[in-house]
């Protein structure tokens, strides 16, 4: 058993059996993880209000048999001025996917965390879709999935054809 510990930023989450999350972290040291966090959801549980989707924490896991379990949380900061509006968490939610969709596990892109964690802090800040592009943008030239054709109205179709499927959160506004 060997505890590790590192900090993160929660991007998804799914409940499993009565108390129990799966949680998908983006750290900064391993990359994209997939944790598992045993009770989290029950009343008692204290770290459940520091796994806030978009919660930049940081946070001890240990390995135990190939599996990755969630011990200790510490919430750094919750963005929460970036979760105010509905436009708001859509953005976050495309940021979410992005990172999901186009990031290997347990490989580490330092760089692309930090630009997460500014355009996390700085969201709520810039209400126009250009702040949504230029982070796509820059993300894709550190992945290196860069074209210079790109525009703001192909930049979600080039990204669903690297994904080999459309944005689920790119629509969400649309769909109201």
């Amino acid at each position: 058993m060997q505890f590790t510990s590192l900090h993160a930023i929660v991007i998804n989450r799914r409940s499993v059996k009565e108390a129990d999350r799966f949680y998908t972290l983006f750290t900064l040291e391993r990359g994209k993880l997939d944790v598992y966090a045993r009770g989290v959801r029950s009343l008692k549980s204290k770290r459940n209000s520091s796994l806030d989707l978009y919660s930049q924490i940081t946070c001890q896991i240990v390995d135990q048999h190939n599996h990755l379990t969630l011990m200790s949380v510490e919430l750094t900061n919750s963005h929460a001025a970036g979760k105010g509006t509905l436009v708001d968490i859509s953005r976050l939610f495309q940021l979410g996917e992005l990172i999901d969709a186009l990031l290997p596990e347990d490989d580490p892109h330092p760089e692309v965390y930090e630009l997460l964690t500014t355009a996390l802090t700085h969201l709520h800040r810039f209400d126009t879709p250009d702040y949504l592009f230029r982070f796509k943008c820059k993300l894709l030239q550190l992945l290196g999935y860069w074209d210079t054709t790109i525009t703001l109205d192909s930049i979600d179709d080039y990204i669903s054809s690297l994904l080999s499927r459309p944005l689920r959160s790119g629509n969400i506004l649309s769909n109201l």
